[in-house]
């Protein structure tokens, strides 16, 4: 068993060795004693330890290229199953479980530690009011700046390049918004960065190799520039990257109404009170930060230098 608090959230990791390494390269950075009534993820090989799905009726609530995820509102319960590596999420009681009949390696070992341990890890902290969002976080001297947008837009190479420019890493795919006293807060998850070969070439490190199965190469930024995490920052502006290739970069201003059309669909539409607080809470984070969209051209150096003029300019 391994231990970890996400910023007061306490959690148990469960599973075998393999299980208990690649949990630990995510979140390492969370490493810590629990409290009595910590969330729990376990990890099940093997068929005789199987998971069953709930009976209820249910509806779709997230899509991957391996498989959906349901919930089942009447027992509050997240069920998945991508390509035989199942979770069953039940939020309630504060446990998830995640089963494979074969065992966790290769793709089965990847599917389970991340795009469902990420699912699972969402719905837990939505219910102690940590709000995911699908964005990496960068700050500068407290004032932080999110990069959203999908799969495929350069987040994670832009994350890559803002922080070997020199800004404050706070969080690479996710990050958790919070209530302060009298604003939201981005609380950093620092997971393993997940880079493409081209951006590893581009960028010298492909020094760590991509495991079979895996998509990408996780990188922990913290080994590969000697970096510290943040903690958490202040948002004060969200940009939705472009990958251009005409120009060395630019900023426009994007409708806040827009930068909510492309932000609420990462949010899972379970239980309703959950759900409402944290669409309430995209809705006070596009009230307080600036939205752009950044067109990040060949130049990254130059782009990093649009990022950090944005931030220094006033509210």
């Amino acid at each position: 068993m391994s231990t970890y608090s996400l910023h007061g959230v306490d959690l148990e990791v469960h599973g075998a060795p393999d299980i208990q390494l690649e949990m630990e390269l995510r979140l390492r950075a969370f490493r810590s004693p629990v409290g009595a009534h910590p969330l729990r993820l376990e990890f099940l090989e093997g068929p005789d330890r199987a998971i069953a799905p709930p009976t209820d009726a249910s509806r779709p609530v997230y899509e991957t290229p391996y498989g959906d995820v349901a919930y089942f509102p009447d027992t509050d319960t997240l069920w998945g199953d991508l390509r035989g590596v199942r979770l069953r999420c039940d939020a309630t009681s504060g446990v998830a479980r995640l089963q494979c009949d074969t065992g966790f390696s290769g793709r089965e070992l990847y599917l389970a530690t991340h795009p469902l341990a990420t699912i699972a890890l969402m719905e837990l902290l939505e219910r102690r009011d940590r709000y995911c969002l699908h964005a990496g976080c960068l700050e500068l001297d407290g004032r932080g700046v999110l990069v959203a947008g999908p799969t495929g837009s350069g987040k994670s190479t832009l994350t890559v390049a803002l922080v070997r420019a020199g800004l404050g890493f706070v969080s690479d795919d996710l990050v958790f918004l919070a209530h302060g006293e009298d604003r939201l807060e981005a609380l950093g998850f620092a997971d393993a960065a997940g880079v493409t070969d081209a951006s590893a070439e581009r960028f010298a490190l492909e020094g760590t190799p991509r495991r079979d199965g895996f998509p990408k190469r996780l990188i922990r930024l913290e080994d590969a520039f000697g970096v510290t995490p943040v903690e958490r920052c202040e948002p004060r502006v969200i940009v939705f990257p472009e990958v251009v290739y005409d120009s060395p970069g630019e900023v426009m201003p994007l409708d806040p109404g827009e930068a909510y059309l492309r932000l609420v669909p990462d949010v899972l539409l379970t239980q309703p009170a959950g759900t409402q607080a944290h669409l309430k809470a995209i809705a006070a984070l596009l009230a307080q930060v600036r939205c752009y969209t950044l067109r990040s051209g060949t130049d990254l150096g130059y782009t990093a230098e649009l990022v950090r003029a944005l931030l220094r300019t006033p509210a």
